[in-house]
């Protein structure tokens, strides 16, 4: 199986196990409170964007079609958005569970110590006290500004018009060394990886982040996001982005500027609707 589906499949089960633990330990109707993205009735003040949850399984066939550029990024924008979103908004209901965790150490029982110890598994946090996992997994279970996440996707799709975004979901230039990835043309031989496929674009973001939140080539992301106070700086976020390509400090400066030049942090106060 390709490792990139396996890891999704992890990730799927660790957020249903997780929302469910969390929602019987305080109360189901407890956790919007606690998610940043999402809205209710006693946020009447927030002016926040508020954009409905829309699951898109592919780009849209349109988007090759547009022939002007403005609307073709308006239109991968608009359907990434959402699922970014989504995949932040999830991310958050596990850093609650982490959170809540962590005010019960060192009198955590045996099922909490159980789900720690699978959230432990799937962001690749070594066995150790209960204390000192919760700490490591605090730096790694964290969300990514929107306008980073629209950024990337942005340079690595070619604004939704490369191969590998239309034939396998994937938005980030994902790679795998299994052999069941996609091939790029100009690949040589020995290079010894493939493009990853995905089954959704809302897989293929996830796996983003949870690369981004566990490869050891992103620490220095996680350590400046660490030290950063929310809503996170994406233009910050971004100097940890030089193992992402070979380009290494020229890549960092192009994410700033596509940011920069659409405008794209504007997009970091979007929230969800409550489903």
């Amino acid at each position: 199986m390709d490792g990139t589906q396996c890891n999704k499949g992890h990730m799927r089960k660790l957020t249903v196990i997780s929302v469910c633990f969390f929602a019987s330990l305080v109360g189901a109707a407890f956790i919007p409170t606690m998610i940043s993205g999402t809205h209710s009735a006693g946020e009447a003040a927030d002016e926040r964007p508020i954009i409905e949850y829309r699951y898109t399984e592919s780009l849209p066939e349109k988007l090759m079609e547009l022939q002007d550029v403005q609307e073709r990024k308006r239109c991968l924008i608009n359907t990434l958005l959402p699922l970014a979103l989504k995949a932040n908004e999830k991310i958050l209901q596990q850093r609650a569970l982490i959170e809540h965790m962590k005010q019960r150490v060192p009198w955590i029982t045996p099922e909490e110590r159980r789900i720690l110890d699978a959230l432990a598994e799937v962001y690749l946090v070594k066995p150790d006290t209960s204390g000192h996992m919760i700490d490591e997994l605090l730096s790694r279970v964290d969300i990514l500004p929107a306008s980073l996440i629209l950024a990337q996707a942005a340079i690595e799709s070619g604004w939704g018009t490369s191969r590998f975004s239309f034939e396998g979901n994937n938005v980030f230039g994902l790679r795998t060394l299994s052999a069941y990835g996609m091939i790029p043309k100009d690949k040589d031989t020995g290079q010894g990886f493939s493009v990853s496929v995905f089954d959704d674009l809302q897989s293929c973001i996830d796996y983003y982040i949870w690369t981004i939140n566990t490869h050891p080539k992103y620490e220095e992301l996680r350590r400046l996001r660490s030290l950063s106070p929310r809503p996170y700086d994406s233009f910050s976020l971004a100097q940890g982005l030089k193992n992402y390509s070979e380009l290494g400090d020229r890549y960092v400066r192009k994410v700033e500027d596509l940011i920069s030049y659409n405008d794209l942090q504007s997009y970091d106060e979007y929230r969800l609707r409550l489903q």
